[in-house]
């Protein structure tokens, strides 16, 4: 089932409706893992919403936001300078600006175990509002969505979108895997998602989000 947005815009974005939400992926990315050594961070904590249902040792939870939440107060920038783990799970939810969330994006795969998982949240905008930058709408996901297509033309890194919660991203990389930058997705706005970038993102249903974890 898929339910219609109620969006100012003309231009209509539709999402799965299902009471899946990024928890629910980033829960069965961590039961791939052995729990007693599974390393988890998450770049953007705020108010520990998700955080703190995450069931790990509290050693082996990174939690990073410069004003509130997580156990690192500090910027992403900061803490993956100083940073000498690897993690089997990441989760990126912190400022919503497509330079600063590619840059999390490169770190946290230079950081993520063979094996490991990255998750992305917002890579969805509904509309022109929530995809302005800087932030004017309450529901905010900015131009992160520039990361998704970038992924998606990236070398060796499998890549989907859960079509549920502003859009969860999921994606492992491989051996000789490379980050495609392309520069020429930075003056791009919301008409350019829309009418072309969007229908070109490997957009999947939740139950193919999970196979895509589990298969892993």
């Amino acid at each position: 089932l898929k339910r219609k947005l109620n969006i100012k815009s003309k231009n209509k974005i539709f999402f799965e409706d299902i009471s899946y939400n990024r928890i629910s992926f980033i829960q069965r990315s961590i039961k791939k893992f052995n729990p007693k050594s599974c390393k988890y961070l998450e770049i953007g904590v705020f108010q520990n919403a998700v955080f703190d249902t995450i069931y790990l040792s509290e050693k082996n939870k990174f939690g990073v936001d410069p004003v509130s939440g997580g156990n690192y107060r500090m910027t992403s920038d900061e803490f993956f300078k100083k940073n000498k783990d690897f993690f089997d799970v990441i989760f990126i939810d912190g400022l919503h600006e497509y330079i600063q969330c590619q840059k999390d994006c490169i770190n946290a795969l230079n950081f993520l175990k063979p094996s490991g998982i990255i998750l992305i949240h917002d890579l969805v905008p509904q509309n022109a509002d929530e995809e302005f930058v800087p932030q004017r709408s309450k529901t905010w996901t900015g131009d992160v969505w520039k990361v998704a297509v970038e992924l998606s033309q990236s070398k060796d890194i499998d890549f989907v979108i859960a079509n549920i919660d502003h859009g969860v991203g999921i994606l492992k990389k491989r051996k000789n895997y490379k980050y495609k930058i392309l520069k020429k997705l930075k003056h791009k706005r919301f008409n350019a998602f829309y009418n072309y970038y969007y229908k070109k993102l490997p957009i999947v249903s939740s139950e193919q989000a999970m196979l895509f974890i589990d298969k892993w």
